[in-house]
Order: structure tokens, then C-alpha cells, then sequence
């Protein structure tokens, strides 16, 4: 999925949600969230989507290579931005 649909279903998940939550993770949500999962291909995406969220703890791009590196990882394992209707 191309970034410009990317924020799309990001800016649309936030316009139906008064409160979201998100969180860099491997592993997709519990089904009993209302959420959303964004998967990352580059750090830019991450840097470019976290300026939708107040809060959201982005790791610098030397740990963000780490956790993608670490464990021989593939692209599908790459981390989530999944975000979480509170």
C-alpha cells in the first residue's frame, strides 16, 4: 500500500475516534479492539506518520534498523503502527 493511502486510513480512523492510541509493535492487535494496522516499509513512514500523534514514542532510525535487523526479520515482520480506538 502506497504511504498516500497509508494516511488516509490513518486521518480516517482518527476522524471516527475521539481518543486513539498508538503503538509501535510487532504483533497485530487483539480482535476485540477497534484498531487499525498500519505496516511499515521505511523509517520515513514512521517519522512521517507519527505526526499525527501527541505522544507516540518513535525510536531513532538506529533503533528502528535493530528491531527490523534483529532475528533475520522479513519486510512481513516489519513493525506495525497499530492504532487502538480508547
Amino acid at each position: 500500500m502506497i504511504t498516500r493511502n497509508k494516511i488516509k486510513r490513518i486521518e480516517a480512523f482518527l476522524e471516527a475516534h475521539d481518543k486513539v492510541e498508538a503503538k509501535l509493535e510487532f504483533s497485530f492487535p487483539l480482535p476485540k479492539f477497534d484498531s487499525l494496522v498500519i505496516i511499515l516499509n521505511t523509517y520515513a513512514e514512521l517519522e512521517l506518520f507519527s505526526g499525527y500523534f501527541e505522544d507516540l514514542d518513535i525510536p531513532t532510525e538506529e533503533e528502528y534498523e535493530e528491531m527490523c535487523s534483529s532475528n533475520n526479520y522479513s519486510v512481513s515482520a516489519y513493525p506495525k503502527l497499530n492504532l487502538y480506538a480508547v
